[in-house]
């Protein structure tokens, strides 16, 4: 189980671009197939992951670990996710700055930003269907969406502090739902 958390978040580090939400595809397919959390366990680990401070994917790896196999598997997978960072941005520093105006390597990340995109956009419609959103099994649906409308205009128009959107929805969850 420890090397199985090991390996699978390696091989997550190693093949998953565009930061931590780009990742929770990956890693939420990954975790399902070992059976570690159910859907909805780890749509709860990944809005937890969200709020807590660093990356969305080391925060995911801690939870998953530890719920697969207490401290010793969130150390695991911990190492796991962010050993490919370290070798690969070690090898990217040294040979990135002298490639980096090459129209090869400029084409391949122009390629690179639209799967980028739609790899987020997906784990934000997952999220929302595993905790209820989109298909109506969410307590006080409504209430759900007038949050997301709300906080999604208040980041857009006044460029709202993401910390003071999540703060924001607590309470609001806490007036509403309790």
């Amino acid at each position: 189980m420890i090397w199985d958390l090991f390996w699978t978040f390696f091989k997550l580090g190693f093949v998953s671009f565009g930061g931590g939400y780009a990742m929770i595809p990956l890693i939420e397919h990954e975790v399902l197939q070992h059976n570690w959390m159910s859907a909805t366990e780890f749509t709860d680990a990944v809005t937890l992951a969200g709020m807590a401070p660093g990356s969305v994917a080391m925060n995911s790896a801690v939870y998953v670990g530890y719920a697969a196999s207490g401290w010793i598997g969130s150390t695991a997978a911990s190492i796991g996710i962010v050993l490919p960072s370290i070798i690969l941005m070690f090898l990217v520093a040294t040979l990135f700055y002298r490639m980096y105006h090459n129209h090869w390597v400029q084409a391949a990340l122009d390629g690179m930003k639209p799967a980028v995109m739609a790899l987020i956009a997906y784990a934000a419609f997952n999220m929302a269907m595993h905790s209820g959103l989109l298909n109506g099994y969410a307590r006080y649906t409504w209430f759900s969406v007038v949050i997301f409308a709300v906080m999604l205009f208040a980041l857009i128009r006044w460029k709202l502090h993401p910390i003071a959107v999540i703060l924001i929805s607590g309470i609001a969850g806490i007036i509403l739902y309790v």
